[in-house]
């Protein structure tokens, strides 16, 4: 049914988005399906990032996030999947985002946090953004 499926991973929390991960696998094998994991940190265009580290420390903080992101694979999926991976630094909605519309994803698997009312108003919901403006299927899986 789903030929791309993706599954966004919070590596500060991976154990978050298992359920997602599970259902995705069930698609993969199901559908032959391609898996996509990707991950979002903060660019170093945030001035905070920018205040803190140097560019080149940034870099080899994404470089070892990739890596994070690789073991996180290599543990959680079947031996012989071969997911499509890849980090982005900036804004996790908006990459996201893009990541659906640049590879024609199907369908999103996305572990949705609750947060009070004051935290949504404040910060924002990824998950909301991204079910709203999607042009595909969105799960949201809610802990």
């Amino acid at each position: 049914m789903f030929k791309k499926v993706l599954v966004p991973v919070d590596l500060g929390e991976p154990e978050f988005c298992q359920q997602a991960l599970n259902l995705a696998l069930r698609e993969v094998s199901e559908n032959q399906a391609e898996l996509h994991l990707i991950t979002v940190v903060a660019g170093y265009g945030n001035p905070i990032v920018a205040g803190y580290f140097s560019e080149d420390e940034h870099n080899k903080a994404v470089h070892r996030v990739a890596e994070q992101l690789q073991h996180f694979a290599r543990e959680k999926l079947p031996e012989g999947l071969h997911p499509v991976m890849k980090v982005y630094e900036g804004s996790p909605a908006e990459h996201i985002l893009s990541h659906i519309k640049h590879h024609e994803i199907d369908l999103v698997l996305l572990a949705a946090h609750h947060r009070s009312r004051l935290d949504e108003f404040l910060l924002g919901s990824v998950s909301a953004r991204v079910a709203e403006r999607a042009r595909c299927s969105v799960l949201l899986l809610k802990d």
